[in-house]
C-alpha cells in the first residue's frame, strides 16, 4: 500500500511577499514515496480581485539525458519529452546555457530542478505543466501562503541529503 504524502516546503525561490507579488515554492515528501513538486503561484492587481491568485502545482521528477535525448519519462528516455525541441529558446530566453538547463533538469537537486522548470514554464506557460491550477480568492491565498514567505528562505534547501 502506498503511503500518503507528508509534503515539507523547502524552498520560496520566488518573492519574500508571495501574497502579493506571485511566489514560487518547492516542496518535497517526506516519506520518499513522491517527487519533489513545485509550487507556482501567481497574483492578479487588486482590480482583479476574483480570482485573486492561480497556482500551478507540477512534479520536479528528474529528467533523463542519453545519446542527446532529453527525456522527462524515465521508463523510456528515448522518448523526448515534450519540450525537448525548445531547450536552446528556453535556455536563451531566461539567460542560461542549454547545458546548465540540461544538467539542472537532471541534478538529483529538486532546488536545481525547480529552477529549471520555472524557465520551461515561463517560455511556454505554467498551464503546460499544470492544466488545472486553482484559483484561489485574496483570503485563501494569504491562508495558504503567508507563513511560507515569512518563514522560507533560500538557504534552507542546501542542508537537505537529495541521495535518499
Amino acid at each position: 500500500m502506498t503511503q500518503q504524502p507528508d509534503w515539507k516546503t523547502i524552498a520560496n525561490l520566488g518573492d519574500a511577499n508571495p501574497c502579493e507579488h506571485g511566489g514560487y515554492f518547492v516542496h518535497i515528501d517526506e516519506t520518499g514515496e513522491y517527487a519533489p513538486e513545485g509550487e507556482w503561484l501567481e497574483v492578479s492587481d487588486e482590480d482583479n480581485p476574483k480570482p485573486y491568485a492561480r497556482v500551478y502545482r507540477f512534479s520536479l521528477e528528474p529528467c533523463t539525458f542519453i545519446d542527446g535525448i532529453l527525456s522527462d519519462n524515465k521508463f523510456h528516455p528515448g522518448n523526448p519529452a515534450w519540450f525537448a525541441d525548445s531547450l536552446h529558446q528556453i535556455a536563451t530566453s531566461n539567460g542560461c546555457t542549454f547545458e546548465s538547463l540540461v544538467y539542472c533538469l537532471t541534478s538529483k537537486s529538486p532546488i536545481d530542478r525547480a529552477h529549471a522548470w520555472r524557465d520551461i514554464g515561463q517560455y511556454h506557460g505554467f498551464e503546460n505543466l499544470d492544466g488545472y491550477p486553482l484559483h484561489l480568492t485574496k483570503a485563501e491565498t494569504v491562508d495558504k501562503f503567508f507563513h511560507l514567505g515569512r518563514t522560507l528562505n533560500r538557504s534552507r534547501a542546501a542542508h537537505i541529503n537529495y541521495d535518499k
